[in-house]
């Protein structure tokens, strides 16, 4: 079979990828960043410590000036300071390793948590959290998750999370010597000897720094651009090597392209891999005009310019192995940008600190014993629970419950009812008495209808209440207590409705109509459950 249309642009999207993901520069004073770079990418096992922060740069005199209500300038004060510290990670392999840490939102007290997979399940505990959570990792691929999958012949091999890997070396080792030799060094980029402390022990080691602005990044991606878009020869030299290396596994190959045929694929003629290569430089082409385009965008100065930057020191040891990691990455336009949109930022700073040892040593990460595995939640759930029911998993007086209840309000519930809905919209009396459908109001609040022996009941699981009602008539049971509503229960074309207010009151919650001075057109009861 020969190479298709298809073949070739999904040959094309994978160079792409790796020219996009690889990055580095050329040997600097003795130290092999090729190396560097490869050992990066093909850490099996190791154990580390590290923190991530993310800033947000806020723009006070704004802020006042849109006099944000209380709940969200809460919101912002949380989200503009985030940070995650992770105080021991273990990596076993590939289907195993463990974490702890904590994580912290804005002026709140941190969150612990911890994290442990184990093969087939990933574990995961919070402070204050009364079982922990899990999530199941069977039964999909890591083909299935990049949307292929294995060809249907089972004469083939299949393609594994394994083979995967392997061919993830295989292809990092075959064209990171390309594309690093091919790539510029950076400016300002230095090597110098220096000792670091690294979980606790001072090394010496090779000590790498680069700092490059906005303007300066800019200018480096259009260089390495150039670059490669001039050298045909080496891209058709790394295209063969990718192929030769993709027809060593015939079930990976096809699984990659999609091909569910029992035909053999055939090797790339000459005029195939000439074809590749030119398509490969086309879009290199295109890029380097849109960039040429963006410049002379009347925003590019603001966006790109000396604010903006990223900072580098990386600290490495004889066999190349990076040990300790600081990286700061600074995005700060003019001020204009975010003032003429009416965003209360100013930019972002990103910070990631982080120390490796024990690379590629044996490692034994934490394990979980069945009795935690089986009392675990399932992550996946949580996304049909009410905010009220997520909350109960938390103890009352723990800082995560504070959050999602006090800050988040994820314990909220908004019923809202419009008028335009042609099977369930609310009505007004003429008497004025607004009239909502039972079914739907249950529905939005996770609450149950059930009918039986000509009754209604209306549980409410959240506050526990039950409602008894038959259909023409004002008397009810409100938790086994008779009350007479405003309003009978009426059934309107198969729709269930009562009075509004009466049940707000047994449900506790507000009512409000929302419009203008013309017309209502969205009813709303809303309540908070903790």
């Amino acid at each position: 079979m020969k190479w298709t249309k298809r073949m070739k642009r999904t040959a094309l999207i994978m160079l792409i990828a790796v020219v996009a993901v690889i990055a580095g520069c050329q040997a600097v004073a003795g130290v092999d960043f090729n190396k560097v770079i490869v050992n990066s990418l093909k850490v099996d096992s190791a154990e580390s410590k590290s923190t991530i922060s993310l800033q947000l740069l806020t723009n006070k005199e704004l802020i006042d000036e849109l006099e944000l209500p209380a709940q969200q300038q809460r919101l912002l004060t949380l989200v503009s300071n985030l940070k995650l510290q992770v105080n021991e990670a273990k990596v076993q392999d590939a289907n195993h390793m463990s974490a702890k840490g904590a994580l912290t939102l804005g002026d709140s007290s941190s969150i612990g948590y911890g994290l442990v997979i184990d093969g087939d399940s990933a574990i995961i505990t919070l402070d204050g959290a009364k079982k922990p959570f899990v999530l199941d990792m069977t039964g999909t691929t890591a083909l299935e998750t990049l949307g292929m999958e294995a060809p249907a012949d089972s004469s083939a091999k299949p393609a594994s999370d394994e083979t995967l890997t392997a061919l993830g070396k295989k292809l990092i080792d075959q064209i990171g010597g390309y594309l690093v030799g091919t790539m510029p060094n950076p400016e300002g980029l230095s090597v110098v000897p220096a000792q670091a402390s690294v979980n606790g022990e001072t090394l010496t080691l090779a000590h790498v720094n680069v700092q490059l602005d906005a303007t300066q990044v800019w200018a480096w991606a259009k260089d390495y651009l150039t670059k490669l878009q001039g050298d045909r020869e080496g891209l058709r030299k790394l295209i063969v090597g990718v192929t030769d290396l993709l027809m060593e596994d015939p079930a990976l190959l096809k699984a990659i392209v999609g091909d569910d045929s029992e035909e053999p694929i055939a090797k790339p003629t000459d005029e195939e891999i000439n074809e590749i290569a030119d398509s490969i430089i086309e879009s290199i082409q295109s890029l380097t005009t849109v960039m040429k385009d963006t410049e002379k965008d009347k925003d590019f100065k603001k966006l790109v310019n000396k604010d903006s930057y990223v900072k580098a020191d990386l600290y490495v040891d004889s066999k190349l192995d990076v040990r300790k990691t600081d990286v700061e990455v600074k995005f700060k336009p003019d001020a204009s940008i975010f003032e003429d949109e009416g965003i209360p930022f100013e930019g972002v700073v990103l910070n990631v600190n982080q120390e490796m040892w024990n690379v590629n040593g044996t490692v034994v990460s934490d394990k979980v014993d069945a009795q935690t595995k089986k009392s675990a939640q399932p992550i996946e759930a949580l996304a049909q629970k009410q905010g009220y029911e997520v909350l109960r998993m938390f103890d009352t007086k723990s800082t995560v419950y504070s959050l999602l209840r006090n800050d988040l309000h994820i314990g909220k519930q908004t019923v809202s009812l419009y008028v335009w809905d042609e099977s369930n919209p609310p009505i007004i009396t003429p008497a004025g008495v607004t009239l909502v459908p039972l079914r739907e109001v249950a529905n939005q609040l996770g609450a149950s209808l059930t009918a039986s022996n000509g009754k209604l009941t209306f549980y409410d699981p959240a506050k526990k209440t039950s409602i008894v009602l038959r259909k023409g008539n004002k008397q009810v049971l409100v938790n086994g207590k008779n009350q007479t509503w405003s309003f009978p229960v009426t059934a309107i074309g198969g729709t269930t409705y009562v009075a509004a207010r009466d049940l707000a009151k047994a449900l506790g919650t507000t009512i409000q109509w929302i419009g203008d001075s013309n017309s209502k057109y969205i009813f709303m009861m809303e309540r908070e459950v903790s």
